[in-house]
């Protein structure tokens, strides 16, 4: 680890006690009430595949279409909670689900790559090809492999890089189409990001070097055409040659996403030895001071690239990433605050998970802090799941609570 990475204020000893509390809260929950809930209640047993959603009784939405990429997060969650012993009878269901997800979803239709979504009855409901689902079926692969490197899952990551190297990669002005085919004529940051975490993972999970240089190439993109060039707003939406949708200095920026590739680039410092900090220590400046009230631990979804907020309503995966880059990264690049990560993991507990919700969570608040979402999806314990263990990672000499 660069000496850079180190966050040694994140210690007990010499932190706070009502982050060690909230923590333990956290801790708790994600143990002994949400893992257990989605291992049941969120995964069809008969199937063998997990739900989309509950509702707010907690009983799954059976009617929804299935999407791959909720299949992929659901299993990087439960491979990864049983690699660590925080629920190790997530192994099971992370590998039946892992070959369900290939024998269903993969050349669905007949062509190749991952379809994205099943009906209910298993038929074809959406064979788009989507970047962002095709780079969460390699996210799940990357996990599910470190518990068994099973040919099937081996050779299924193998088609799926195969297939985004051939059909996806725009080899003109660099990136990757969104979709195939097009469903408009937008470019999005969104699908690069996550691409850019599951070469990440796949390095992390094989040791493999191409999977540095193909996240290198999506790194220098950000770099070059995402992030502003002056400042830490990174764009969410541009035009076919990467120029910024609808304008230079009218794009529109996620602090959610800003925390995501903080922390995102922490890591990639960390495995490559190339220094990120700059831009790190830039998009961490701006999503703190525009999106984040450090005194509630609110975070608004979207802001303007001088940093107006745009909509003020707040969701709960912002909150997860955040926690993820302040433990992350440096404190001199605007990580490490302790009060920032209680404040923001003690509204995660109380306004989003909270104990009433039985494992379940809000996904998103209005601009009163009202709840807009009538159900509990399934894809937001990827978020949930990351950030609490990030956290519990950033404490080495606190005691675990393992099932």
């Amino acid at each position: 680890m660069m000496e850079s990475q180190k966050v040694g204020s994140l210690n007990p000893a010499n932190g706070s006690k009502l982050l060690a509390q909230e923590l333990d809260r956290a801790s708790q929950w994600l143990r002994k009430t949400a893992l257990p809930l989605w291992s049941h209640a969120g995964f069809d047993v008969n199937r063998g595949a997990f739900h989309e959603q509950l509702d707010f009784s907690l009983a799954p939405s059976v009617s929804q279409p299935m999407r791959v990429m909720v299949q992929a997060r659901q299993i990087s969650v439960f491979s990864a909670a049983a690699l660590s012993g925080r629920f190790v009878s997530g192994e099971h269901l992370a590998l039946v689900a892992a070959q369900n997800m290939i024998d269903r979803y993969e050349r669905a239709d007949g062509a190749e790559g991952w379809i994205f979504s099943l009906s209910s009855d298993d038929r074809v409901r959406n064979p788009l090809r989507d970047l962002y689902a095709h780079a969460f079926v390699l996210f799940g692969l990357s996990w599910v492999i470190r518990l068994e490197p099973r040919r099937s899952f081996l050779e299924a990551m193998e088609r799926t890089l195969s297939f985004i190297d051939a059909k996806m990669k725009d080899t003109e002005r660099g990136g990757y189409w969104d979709t195939l085919p097009r469903k408009d004529e937008l470019r999005r940051q969104n699908p690069h990001m996550h691409l850019f975490e599951a070469f990440i993972a796949l390095h992390e999970a094989t040791g493999e070097g191409r999977f540095l240089d193909a996240g290198a190439a999506l790194c220098n993109l950000m770099l070059s055409r995402l992030l502003s060039p002056e400042g830490g707003a990174l764009r969410e939406y541009f035009s076919d040659d990467w120029s910024v949708y609808p304008a230079e200095g009218a794009g529109r920026v996620e602090p959610g996403h800003l925390f995501e590739w903080s922390w995102l680039l922490t890591r990639y410092q960390a495995i490559s030895g190339k220094d990120q900090s700059g831009s790190i220590k830039r998009m961490m400046a701006m999503a703190i001071q525009y999106g984040l009230d450090k005194e509630t631990g609110r975070i608004i979804d979207e802001i303007a690239e001088d940093g107006r907020a745009l909509k003020t309503s707040s969701r709960a995966w912002p909150h997860a990433e955040a926690l993820k880059a302040f433990s992350a990264v440096p404190a001199d690049l605007g990580g490490g605050d302790i009060s920032a990560i209680t404040a923001i993991l003690r509204r995660f507990m109380t306004i989003y998970c909270s104990p009433s919700m039985g494992g379940g969570w809000q996904d998103q608040m209005d601009c009163e802090d009202r709840p807009s979402r009538p159900n509990i999806p399934a894809s937001t314990l990827y978020h949930i799941y990351f950030a609490i263990s990030s956290v519990e990672d950033a404490f080495p000499n606190k005691t675990e609570i393992y099932e």
